[in-house]
C-alpha cells in the first residue's frame, strides 16, 4: 500500500489535540501508578535522604484497600447474561440462551472474566482508565486483551461512558516484527523494508525509541475514526423490522439480488400495498488505520464487521462536565494520595528520631584510639582500645563522649493512629474489613459479613461503573459472535443448531445485564447451602428434583469424580434392581391376572349354581310346607275316613233291615 502523507498528517494532528487535552490526566494517572507500585516518595525527597545518608521507608497503606475491593470483586464475580427485553417469544428466549451460551464459553476459554478482573483493578481503582479490546486471531476465534492508561487515547471531547459520541481512539504499542506482520499479514513484506523509527514524541511513557529499537520493537499505531455513510435499508411496514439490504439479499434471497428485488416488488397484501420498503439511510461506519514505525499499512472498515468501536471503557470516577482534565477523571488511588504521603512522613520523622538515639552526638579525641573508625560503632559489646599516647590518668569520658538524643514524643504515635484511621475512612472504608478494630468485642461471621458489605456501600460507584462497562461490553460481544462466527462454528460450541433469530440484525431487543454467576468458591458455597435448604425445607417437592449428583457438584468437597462415580454406580444398580424387580413384578402380575381369570370363572359357576340353587328354594320350600301340611291334615283324613267308612256300614246296615222287613 503507497504511504498517504495527508492521511498521517491528519493522524499526527489527532494525536496532538488529544495528547495535550489528557496528559494532565496522565500525568497524575502515573503518578496514581507509582503510589501503588510503593514509589510513594518524591525525587527531592530521595535526593534529600541519599546526601543525609538516610533511608526512606514505605508503609504502604493504599495496597491493602485496592487489593481489599478488587479481592471482593472477584469473589463476587458476574458472568454475562443476554436476555430478551420487552415482549418476547419462544424462539427469540432461545436464541438469547445460545448468545449467553457462546459468550460464557468463550469469556472462560480465552480469560475474559480475568480481563475484567484486571480491568477493574486497574482502570478503576489504580491507573482511572483502561480499555478492554476484542480482535480475532488467524483461526477467526475472538480473543479479549487489555490496554493500560499510557497505550491509548479518546476523544477529549467524549462525554458517554459507552463511548457512542467518541469520535477518535488512538492506540500505541511497541511489538515485535513479528507479531506486526501476524497483526497485519498483507502487508507483511512492507513491514519487513520499513525503517525502525528512531524518533518519535508519541506514547513518552511507554519508552524511548533508542530503547524500544535496541529491544528489537516496532511502534504499533491504530487511528480507529467514527464516521457515517448512507446505506440501502429495507423495512417491513407491518413489524417495523428494519435490516440492511446486504443483509436482506443474504437472510432472504439466499444471496440473489435479483430475487431479492422481486421479493420487494411482489411481496404485498391483498389490496396491492407492498409491505416491504427499501430507503436510504444514515448509519454509523468505523474506519481503522494502522501505522507501523509510522508509515501506513493498512486502512479499511473495522475487521470485526461491527458498525461500533471493538472497545470497551472501564473508568473510574468521571464527570464529564469538569473542564479539568486531571480532576474529571480520577482513579480510587487519587483520594489516598494525601493520606499515604502524610503517613510516610511521620513514619519517618518517627524512624529518625529513633535512629538518632543509637547514632546520636558522638564527641572523641581520635589521636588517643587505636582504631578511630570504632568510635563511629553501634550495638553491644563495643571495645574501644586506647593507643600508648592516652595517659593514665586521663578517664575514658574525656577521650569518648555521646550526648543522648531526645525521645520520641508520644503525639507522633497518636498522630500516625489518627492518619492510619482517616485514610482508611477517605477511601469509603472502616478498620473492622481489614481486621484491626480495637473493640474489644467478638462479633459473629455473619454479622462481620454484614458489616463488610454495608462499609462496601460507599464504594458503589466503583461496582457500578464495572456493570455499566459490562454490559457495553456484552452488547458489543452479541454483534461480534453474529457477523463472525457462522452456524457451523456455533454448532460446535453449543452442539446445537442455531436457534430462529440468532443472526437477527436486530439488536433492540436484545440486552445484556450481569448476573450472579457459581465462579468462585464462595459462591459455589452459598449455591450447595441453598440447594440444602430447599430440599429441607420443601422435602416432598424438591426431593425427586435435587438430586445426590446435584449437591455432590455443588458442594464444596473434594475428589468429586469418585464420589460422582460412586453415585453414578450406585444409580446403575439401583436402576438394575428396579428394572429386576419390574419384570418380577410383571411376572407376578401377569400370574396374578391369570390366577384371578380362574378364580373369576370359577366364581362365576358358583354364581350360577348358587343362582340355580336360589331358583329350587322356593319349590322346596313349597314341597316341604305341602309336607307339613300333609303330616298335620293326616289324623284328620283319618277320622274322615273312619266317619266316612262307618256311614257306609251304617247305611249299607239300614238297607238290609228295610229288605227283611
Amino acid at each position: 500500500m503507497p504511504n498517504d502523507e495527508s492521511t498521517k498528517s491528519e493522524f499526527h494532528d489527532v494525536y496532538e489535540i488529544n495528547d495535550t487535552a489528557w496528559r494532565p490526566f496522565n500525568e497524575q494517572a502515573c503518578l496514581d501508578l507509582d503510589y501503588y507500585l510503593k514509589a510513594q516518595h518524591t525525587h527531592e525527597e530521595m535526593d534529600r535522604a541519599d546526601r543525609q545518608n538516610r533511608l526512606l521507608h514505605t508503609i504502604d497503606k493504599i495496597g491493602r484497600q485496592v487489593n481489599l475491593l478488587h479481592g471482593y470483586e472477584i469473589r463476587n464475580r458476574h458472568i454475562l447474561k443476554i436476555g430478551p427485553q420487552g415482549n418476547f417469544d419462544e424462539a427469540e428466549d432461545r436464541a438469547c440462551n445460545q448468545h449467553t451460551g457462546v459468550i460464557m464459553s468463550l469469556m472462560a476459554r480465552h480469560s475474559g472474566y480475568d480481563v475484567l478482573s484486571e480491568a477493574f483493578k486497574w482502570g478503576i481503582l489504580v491507573q482511572g482508565s483502561n480499555l478492554i479490546e476484542t480482535w480475532r486471531d488467524r483461526d477467526g476465534i475472538i480473543q479479549y486483551g487489555r490496554l493500560g492508561f499510557n497505550q491509548f487515547l479518546l476523544d477529549h471531547n467524549l462525554t458517554k461512558s459507552d463511548l457512542s459520541d467518541c469520535g477518535d481512539i488512538l492506540t500505541g504499542q511497541w511489538i515485535s516484527t513479528l507479531k506486526a506482520k501476524i497483526l497485519v499479514p498483507t502487508a507483511a513484506d512492507e513491514i519487513e523494508r520499513i525503517k525502525p523509527l528512531t524518533n518519535t514524541s508519541r506514547w513518552p511513557l511507554q519508552g524511548t525509541p533508542a530503547m524500544m529499537n535496541k529491544a528489537g520493537k516496532r511502534m504499533f499505531e491504530q487511528w480507529w475514526h467514527k464516521t457515517t455513510e448512507e446505506v440501502s435499508v429495507v423495512e417491513n411496514r407491518f413489524t417495523g423490522k428494519k435490516t440492511t439490504f446486504k443483509e436482506f439479499i443474504r437472510n432472504e434471497a439466499r444471496g440473489d439480488r435479483n430475487l431479492a428485488n422481486q421479493l420487494l416488488q411482489n411481496f404485498r397484501t391483498p389490496d396491492g400495498t407492498p409491505i416491504l420498503v427499501k430507503f436510504r439511510d444514515i448509519k454509523d461506519k468505523i474506519e481503522l488505520k494502522i501505522f507501523v514505525d509510522d508509515e501506513l499499512v493498512w486502512s479499511g472498515d473495522n475487521p470485526m464487521g461491527i458498525r461500533d468501536y471493538n472497545y470497551t471503557w472501564v473508568h473510574g470516577m468521571w464527570c464529564a462536565e469538569c473542564p479539568r482534565t486531571e480532576l474529571k477523571l480520577q482513579a480510587f488511588v487519587r483520594g489516598q494520595r494525601d493520606p499515604q504521603r502524610m503517613y510516610n512522613r511521620k513514619i519517618n520523622q518517627a524512624m529518625d528520631i529513633i535512629e538518632s538515639q543509637i547514632q546520636g552526638v558522638r564527641m572523641t579525641r581520635s589521636k588517643y584510639l587505636m582504631n578511630p573508625g570504632d568510635a563511629y560503632l553501634s550495638g553491644q559489646g563495643i571495645n574501644l582500645q586506647l593507643n600508648e599516647n592516652a595517659p593514665d590518668e586521663m578517664q575514658l569520658r574525656e577521650i569518648f563522649a555521646q550526648i543522648p538524643a531526645s525521645e520520641v514524643p508520644q503525639s507522633v504515635f497518636t498522630m500516625l493512629q489518627i492518619i492510619d484511621k482517616d485514610q482508611t475512612e477517605s477511601g469509603g472504608l472502616n478498620q473492622e474489613i481489614f481486621g484491626t478494630d480495637d473493640k474489644d468485642v467478638e462479633v459473629s461471621g455473619v454479622l462481620h459479613a454484614y458489616r463488610t458489605g454495608k462499609a462496601l456501600t460507599a464504594q458503589g460507584w466503583m461496582f457500578q461503573n464495572l456493570r455499566a462497562a459490562k454490559r457495553d461490553f456484552g452488547r458489543k460481544q452479541v454483534q461480534i459472535v453474529q457477523l463472525n462466527y457462522d452456524p457451523q462454528r456455533i454448532r460446535k460450541i453449543l452442539n446445537e443448531e442455531p436457534a430462529q433469530g440468532f443472526y437477527d440484525d436486530d439488536l433492540s431487543r436484545f440486552d445484556c445485564a450481569p448476573t450472579e454467576g457459581l465462579l468462585t468458591d464462595s459462591q459455589q458455597n452459598m449455591y450447595y447451602q441453598e440447594l440444602k435448604d430447599l430440599l429441607k425445607t420443601f422435602p416432598d417437592e424438591f426431593r425427586g428434583i435435587i438430586t445426590p449428583d446435584m449437591l455432590v457438584k455443588a458442594s464444596p468437597m473434594q475428589f468429586k469424580t469418585p464420589t460422582l462415580q460412586a453415585i453414578q454406580r450406585a444409580v446403575r444398580t439401583r436402576q438394575q434392581l428396579q428394572q429386576a424387580q419390574m419384570q418380577s413384578q410383571q411376572a407376578t402380575d401377569k400370574l396374578t391376572q391369570g390366577l384371578t381369570a380362574v378364580q373369576i370363572s370359577q366364581a362365576q359357576e358358583n354364581m350360577a349354581d348358587a343362582q340355580e340353587k336360589r331358583s329350587e328354594i322356593p319349590l322346596n320350600r313349597m314341597k316341604t310346607l305341602a309336607q307339613a301340611q300333609k303330616i298335620q291334615a293326616e289324623p284328620l283324613v283319618a277320622l274322615i275316613k273312619e266317619q266316612v267308612r262307618l256311614q257306609i256300614a251304617q247305611e249299607k246296615t239300614n238297607a238290609s233291615q228295610k229288605g227283611q222287613t
